[in-house]
């Protein structure tokens, strides 16, 4: 067999291994994960509700309706009242009330202050019951007080775990939308929230949205590159789980179980929506959905399709689009007014320009949904659709000179760099989840950057090296 033949068939693998993650069926889940309850600043009405604690909000929650999960996030600090201790009962809290594909009870924390500009509030998730901090005595893991870089990488390295950017200032988390584009910040991020709050509402008609939102943070932060989704918080500090607002973080997964959850929070597989029932269809090429990265030789067909369970029509749908990484931002480049479904085909593509797409939706009562992006790629040497996994893997910079670095979180694997011809030049084994390629001797060209285990491929991504 050729060593072309050997390469597509790489990439045929690839590409099969992705369409079956995807074949899969794909249900919708809404819920929040940006709550408090009297372990740090929150369940404020505790002397009327008779709830202070992680179990009665979880139950609250339960009971409320077009809700299928809560993550409780707690201020890490003692100035909002958290110690560790119940840090780590309300981590036991969690699991006792949690209901696999039932409702989902989430545990995680809100790590941060706002003492100075360029402070702010991060969602942490995935270490368990252990609480990054900076007080003495009163932390698991130590990461200084306002070190948005020691908190980025503490998660980027942790493979379970993300982070979401909470109520987003253009000043906070150490200038981030002011600094250049950093791919180690990109590995730990994964959304924004696009409507936040309101946040000391004590309303339960479902009736108290926020009137602002975050679509030009999140605009920026996809312009200088990063890798970032669009959710829904309620950040809750009174009892009103899921009932302030019927606004909602909507989730795409196969189940509704921690592992699927955590699944589709790190690849970007969810949309903030004001409606609590709206499930958006929106795909690129009829398979790719929200949060992928894709690259293909053809243009892009982009479909959407809104389906309201209560019969609502759009009153307008539109899609944004922009080049990853330019620092322009991105513009809407149709819009479809009175209809539910939209189909568009791209045909403004440089080759080997990666664009992205996200779509907005405003319905005809005013409420807005705002999907994640499709990222894609045109290139027309690709013969099938090469699938970047998200699945917190890295390779970067993309284009190289002399140095690759590759990440991934399973380190108990194999890194080959392959010539377009499929020879593999390199083979390394990962070391603590992180490894350096060496491109020096090589010229000018294409090649690709494969991860497998157990001669089966995790991961595979074209690079560009340039002299």
């Amino acid at each position: 067999m050729s060593r072309v033949l050997v390469l597509f068939f790489v990439v045929l693998i690839s590409g099969l291994s992705k369409n079956i993650l995807f074949s899969q069926s794909l249900n919708y889940y809404f819920g929040n994960l940006h709550a408090h309850t009297a372990y740090s600043d929150g369940n404020k009405d505790a002397t009327t509700s008779g709830c202070n604690n992680p179990t009665c909000s979880y139950a609250y929650a339960k009971a409320s309706q077009n809700f299928n999960f809560l993550g409780i996030t707690e201020h890490n600090h003692s100035s909002a009242g958290l110690q560790k201790s119940e840090y780590h009962q309300g981590y036991n809290e969690a699991l006792a009330a949690n209901q696999e594909n039932v409702f989902l009870c989430l545990w995680g924390m809100e790590w941060g202050v706002t003492t100075n500009p360029s402070d702010g509030h991060i969602i942490v998730y995935g270490f368990g019951n252990q609480l990054l901090g900076w007080e003495a005595g009163n932390y698991d893991i130590y990461v200084a007080k306002s070190d948005y870089d020691a908190l980025f990488k503490k998660v980027k390295n942790n493979p379970n775990a993300f982070c979401y950017l909470a109520h987003p200032g253009y000043n906070d988390f150490g200038y981030l939308t002011s600094n250049p584009y950093n791919a180690t910040y990109d590995s730990a991020i994964v959304g924004v929230p696009f409507r936040s709050g309101l946040a000391f509402s004590t309303n339960t008609s479902y009736s108290d949205y926020p009137s602002g939102d975050y679509l030009m943070y999140y605009r920026i932060m996809l312009s200088k590159g990063y890798k970032v989704g669009a959710g829904y918080d309620h950040d809750n500090h009174y009892t009103t789980f899921g009932r302030n607002n019927a606004g909602r973080l909507v989730i795409l997964a196969p189940s509704l179980t921690t592992n699927d959850f955590f699944n589709a929070m790190k690849n970007m597989h969810f949309y903030g929506s004001d409606d609590w029932n709206a499930k958006i269809d929106f795909k690129i090429n009829g398979t790719e959905i929200v949060g992928n990265i894709v690259t293909a030789s053809i243009n892009p067909t982009i479909s959407v399709i809104h389906n309201d369970e209560d019969g609502e029509t759009a009153d307008s749908i539109k899609i944004w689009s922009g080049i990853s990484g330019s620092g322009v931002l991105s513009s809407v480049i149709v819009t479809a007014k009175n209809t539910n479904v939209l189909t568009f085909v791209d045909t403004n593509l440089t080759n080997n320009i990666q664009k992205y797409y996200f779509i907005e939706i405003i319905q005809q009562d005013g409420q807005r949904i705002v999907t994640s992006p499709i990222w894609y790629t045109k290139d027309p040497f690709a013969s099938v659709a090469l699938i970047n996994y998200n699945f917190n893997g890295l390779v970067f910079p993309n284009p190289a000179q002399d140095i690759l670095n590759v990440s991934y979180p399973d380190k108990d694997c194999k890194i080959k760099l392959l010539d377009i011809s499929g020879r593999v030049l390199i083979e390394k084994q990962m070391i603590n989840n992180n490894e350096v390629i060496n491109l020096q001797d090589f010229n000018s060209g294409i090649y690709f950057v494969l991860i497998e285990k157990d001669q089966q491929v995790l991961y595979l991504e074209k690079i560009i090296k340039n002299n």
